[in-house]
């Protein structure tokens, strides 16, 4: 499996699309449109990729000076816990620190707490539901 870059052009880019769709918006019943939010064209977008499939994905947008967000990461349900997500948010967060993060942050599901606290991220805040999917999150950072 190989972690890569993807341009809005890739046939990898509208499976990541795809998938993401799937699985945080699909079941709430919003629009697909709502995948278009006002970082995704400005974001760099990170894959796993195997044989032109993909299998994982996470993208990341600078907000401020020395300030990104890394979002939407999403994991192939039949994929999980493979270590494929920690690969991802590892990339994206190999790109911030490139180009200068003094902190990271992103907008966790409960159940990822773990996952996000092993790679040195830590909650900030008291969890709130997303105003649009209705599930759980809790904002949590990395400073560098």
């Amino acid at each position: 499996m190989e972690l890569v870059e993807l341009e809005s052009s890739d046939e990898l880019y509208k499976q990541a699309l795809d998938l993401r769709y799937d699985l945080f918006f699909r079941t709430p019943g919003l629009p697909r449109e709502i995948l278009f939010d006002g970082l995704e064209s400005r974001s760099l977008h990170v894959a796993v990729i195997d044989r032109g499939s993909l299998y994982a994905y996470g993208r990341l947008s600078e907000e401020g000076p020395r300030l990104f967000k890394i979002s939407q990461v999403v994991v192939r349900p039949n994929m999980q816990g493979q270590g494929l997500g920690t690969r991802v948010l590892g990339k994206l967060m190999d790109l911030a620190l490139d180009r200068g993060a003094e902190e990271i942050y992103l907008n966790a599901r409960l159940h990822a707490i773990s996952m996000y606290e092993k790679l040195g991220f830590t909650t900030s805040g008291d969890s709130y539901i997303a105003q649009r999917t209705g599930v759980p999150h809790i904002k949590m950072v990395k400073r560098v």
